[in-house]
């Protein structure tokens, strides 16, 4: 949906964000959005003409308190998204680097960022370490060499190179953005923390 607002409307928004303004743009925009067959979401447009930028702090403070309450409040899209993910495994593959695993969302708390007063909703994840990705290991003539294995195995090779982090924090970042995706029709801020586990 393109936004064509006038002059007027502009000016009205650019006056210092007045909430009330803010608030009545928004609640214009994703009712269009409805009109137009549309489940309301938190459009590019929206930031392209509100001058703020998607996923900041300003953006959490500012509109997306607006969102929630558009949508019932914050507690009715948290319990949305915990019903959709909470206790459920789903499989995550990055072809980039032959990851194929599964991940199941063990807990979900919803936390406040302190300085920043917005709510975040962190996904504590168990990531099962049979599954399998690529990595570099040194072979029985000391030449690395890349592998495919289990998410176990890579662990082990990089814990003999002190490089745990590395591997845990690329498979946090992929975590992170297959939730991100799945979930951003909530408009709530995600984060992720993952844990390498055998599942049964």
């Amino acid at each position: 949906m393109k936004i064509i607002i006038s002059e007027r409307q502009q000016k009205l928004l650019t006056e210092r964000f007045s909430e009330e303004n803010l608030r009545k743009f928004l609640y214009s925009f994703w009712n269009s959005q409805k009109k137009e067959g549309e489940t309301p979401h938190l459009s590019e447009d929206i930031y392209d003409v509100v001058g703020i930028e998607k996923n900041t702090p300003e953006d959490f403070r500012t509109i997306r308190p607006i969102w929630y309450r558009y949508n019932g409040g914050f507690k009715n899209l948290f319990e949305k998204l915990s019903e959709e993910v909470l206790d459920k495994t789903f499989r995550l593959v990055v072809p980039e680097i032959d990851l194929d695993t599964r991940v199941r969302v063990v807990d979900i708390d919803p936390i406040t960022m302190g300085g920043y007063k917005y709510d975040v909703v962190d996904l504590i994840c168990d990531v099962d370490n049979q599954g399998t990705i690529m990595f570099n290991m040194y072979n029985d003539e000391d030449e690395e060499v890349m592998v495919i294995d289990t998410i176990e195995a890579a662990y082990f090779e990089a814990l003999s190179a002190y490089e745990t982090g590395d591997l845990t924090e690329a498979i946090n970042y992929h975590v992170y953005e297959y939730f991100y995706k799945l979930l951003e029709k909530y408009g709530i801020p995600i984060d992720v923390e993952v844990d390498l586990e055998n599942f049964d």
